[in-house]
This record gives C-alpha cells, sequence and structure tokens, in this order.
C-alpha cells in the first residue's frame, strides 16, 4: 500500500491559480525602456549646467542639485548613493518616473550627472529600476 496523497480537484485548482498568477505578473513587468540610452546620448560631456537643468525639466525629472562640496559629503556618507565619483563642480541626482502597473509595481528612470569646477557635463549615469510597492 502506498501512501501518496491523491491529488483533489482543490489541490489542482490552487495549481492552476498560482500558475495563472505567476504568467500575468510576468507578463505585466515593463519592458526595459529606451529612455536611459536616450538620456546618456543626450547629456554629453561638456553640456553646460544650465542647459542640462532645462533638458531634465523638460522630461519631467524631479532632481536635486547638490554643490561640489555636498557631492564629495553624500560620496563619504553613503558610498552606494552615487555612481560616479565628484569631478570638482556640481552634481545632479534625479528620477524620471516611466509608468506604474495595476499591480502596484512602478519604473523609474534614475540618473546622477557630474560636473567638473567649471560647471561642464563630465559624466552621467542613467539606469531604469522597476519595483513592486
Amino acid at each position: 500500500m502506498t501512501n501518496a496523497v491523491p491529488f483533489t480537484h482543490t489541490t489542482l485548482s490552487r495549481l492552476a491559480a498560482g500558475l495563472c498568477l505567476s504568467a500575468s505578473l510576468a507578463a505585466c513587468s515593463p519592458a526595459p525602456s529606451p529612455l536611459p540610452d536616450q538620456l546618456g546620448a543626450e547629456f554629453q560631456p561638456g553640456m553646460s549646467l544650465d542647459d542640462a537643468r532645462r533638458r531634465l525639466a523638460a522630461h519631467g525629472t524631479t532632481f536635486s542639485e547638490k554643490s561640489s562640496t555636498e557631492c564629495l559629503a553624500l560620496v563619504e556618507r553613503s558610498p552606494n548613493v552615487s555612481q560616479l565619483p565628484p569631478q570638482g563642480g556640481p552634481c545632479v541626482f534625479g528620477k524620471i518616473p516611466l509608468s506604474r502597473s495595476w499591480y502596484g509595481g512602478k519604473s523609474d528612470v534614475i540618473l546622477q550627472l557630474v560636473f567638473s569646477a567649471d560647471g561642464r557635463l563630465a559624466d552621467g549615469h542613467f539606469e531604469q529600476i522597476d519595483s513592486l510597492l
């Protein structure tokens, strides 16, 4: 005699429901956005800080600008916050909302711009972040 537990309709229904839920969540996850690459092409080294501000505003970016001293202190206090080392000038951290899903997920592009002491863009980092709320 075997001690196998028989499958019941309830067990099969739960298994099917779980698979359907998993498949629907996977199907609804956001596709990679072309925006990070587009921003990388748009924000080229040598761009002025004023031009960068205008372009960020045109993209609907929420951003904060930090002085060179604040940039350096931020990297020293929280090295995980900054992807790029300070370059002697101000730095900008920002977020551009991309989408929200019906199940509570959201997708944003986060960015960091670092400027040299003369106020010209030295480097930029743009990354899509997807999360469940």
